[in-house]
């Protein structure tokens, strides 16, 4: 197991963003975790940065994640469907489709916007590329 990253979420340290095997733990904002436990949400965004120590690329499908709700500690367990790779986040949303991948959103200029805020996916994005990993 490797060490991933620590949140604190209610005072107490987390790790997340590692993999035991097929399984692999990742940390999920509220929103995006509550769109997943609704079923309104089939496909994470996921990009591999320099910030943050997680290659993505080690999921494939049948693999487990695991997601950590960073605000609340809640958790989720989904299975992968399929994970590609795309070379945008712009190409990403066109195939993948908004509904599939960010429910609330309308413009996808705004969609990339949020995608590309994230602390390292702008610049990861532009390096390593960005995965839309589909779960059920």
């Amino acid at each position: 197991m490797s060490s991933g990253l620590t949140v604190n979420i209610k005072g107490i340290p987390v790790n997340i963003e590692y993999s035991e095997g097929n399984t692999h733990v990742i940390g999920l904002m509220d929103m995006p975790f509550e769109w997943i436990k609704q079923g309104k949400k089939s496909v994470e965004i996921r990009a591999n940065s320099d910030v943050r120590p997680f290659d993505y690329g080690v999921i494939k499908p049948n693999h487990t994640l695991f997601f950590i709700n960073e605000q609340t500690g809640e958790s989720l367990e989904r299975r992968v469907i399929r994970i590609d790779h795309y070379q945008t986040v712009k190409e990403l949303i066109n195939t993948e489709g908004m509904k599939n991948t960010l429910p609330t959103f309308v413009s996808i200029e705004d969609a990339i916007e949020l995608i590309h805020s994230f602390p390292g996916y702008k610049q990861g994005i532009i390096k390593y590329g960005v995965y839309a990993i589909e779960i059920m």
